[in-house]
C-alpha cells in the first residue's frame, strides 16, 4: 500500500509501528536489505523525505517543515527510525512532539554532525564540498557521497554496489531538497533539547563510519543517560547494509515484537 500525498509513504508488513526514514542523497529503497525480516516484526512506514524519491519538494525547507510534512502520512503513535539526516529528522520530532514517537532509533546519526572543539564530527568543508559538487555534477557528486558512506567497513565494495543497484531505478532528488539538506547537516545542532529527551532511544554507530566517527557514542550518551548505545564492528555508515542481520536484531530486542 501506497499513500500518496505530499510525502510519498509506502506500507509494508504487520505489527507495531514503525517509521524508516533514509538518508541524505536516496530515498527508502535504501531501505531494501532489512525489509522481509523487519516486515515479519513490524507494520513498517517507508518514507522518502520530502524532495527525495517520489515525494514532491517543499517550498521551504527546515526540520520543522520536513516534520510536518511527513506527519500528515505516519501513523498517530509509532517508532521512529531515522538513518543519518533522517536520525536528525527523527530525533527532532522525537523532542517537539513525544506524543507522536514512541520510541526512537537513531542510525549513523548525531545531535550535531560538525566537529568543534569539544564535539567529535567531521569537518565543515566535507558539507561545504559536496556542495560545490552539487552545483558542477549532481550525479558524480551522489556517486561519491554513496562512496564515501560504505567506506573503510570489509564490505564497502559490495554495500556500495548494492547501494547503487537500489537507487538505479528510482527518481533522482529534487536539487533544492539536496541543498536544503547538506544545510541541515551542517547547521543544525540539537544536543542542549536532546539531552531533554523524554521517549526511550536507542544510537546505534558503525565502527568504520567517517560522517559520523564512534565518540559521537560516548558524548550522546552523556547528554542522555537513559539511551541506549550499540556498535556495529563490521561496520561504517550503513550497518543495515553490511550487518542486515544484527540491525535488526538490535531493533527487535529494543522495540520488542
Amino acid at each position: 500500500m501506497s499513500i500518496d500525498q505530499k510525502v510519498h509513504c509506502t506500507v509494508v508488513g504487520q505489527g507495531p509501528n514503525l517509521v524508516l526514514l533514509h538518508g541524505w542523497g536516496v530515498n527508502s529503497a535504501v531501505w531494501q536489505p532489512v525489509i522481509e525480516k523487519l516486515s515479519q516484526y513490524y507494520c513498517l512506514y517507508l518514507v522518502d523525505l520530502p524532495g527525495f524519491g517520489k515525494s514532491a519538494p517543499l517550498v521551504s525547507y527546515s526540520l520543522e517543515s520536513i516534520r510536518d510534512a511527513i506527519l500528515q502520512v505516519v501513523p498517530e503513535s509509532a517508532t521512529w527510525c531515522g538513518w543519518s539526516l533522517g536520525g536528525l529528522i527523527a530525533t527532532y520530532t522525537a523532542i517537539t512532539h513525544s506524543n507522536r514517537v514512541d520510541k526512537l532509533i537513531q542510525v549513523s546519526s548525531s545531535v550535531k554532525f560538525v566537529a568543534d572543539d569539544l564535539w567529535p564530527g567531521v569537518e565543515r568543508s566535507v558539507f561545504d564540498n559536496f556542495l560545490l559538487g552539487l552545483q558542477s555534477n549532481q550525479k558524480k557528486t551522489l556517486t561519491r557521497f554513496i562512496a564515501l558512506q560504505a567506506m573503510g567497513c570489509a564490505t564497502a565494495r559490495k554495500d556500495s554496489s548494492t547501494f547503487k543497484s537500489l537507487l538505479a531505478e528510482t527518481q533522482p532528488a529534487d536539487t533544492e531538497a539536496l541543498i536544503a539538506g547538506l544545510k541541515l547537516l551542517s547547521e543544525t545542532d540539537l544536543r542542549n533539547s536532546f539531552a531533554t529527551l523524554s521517549v526511550p532511544c536507542l544510537s546505534l554507530f558503525g565502527q568504520f563510519d567517517s560522517l559520523v566517527p564512534q565518540q559521537v557514542a560516548q558524548e550522546m550518551a552523556r547528554l542522555l543517560a537513559h539511551s541506549q548505545t550499540q556498535l556495529f564492528e563490521n561496520s561504517s555508515h550503513a550497518p543495515f547494509m553490511s550487518e542486515g542481520d544484527v540491525f535488526v536484531q538490535y531493533l527487535v530486542e529494543f522495540i520488542g515484537g
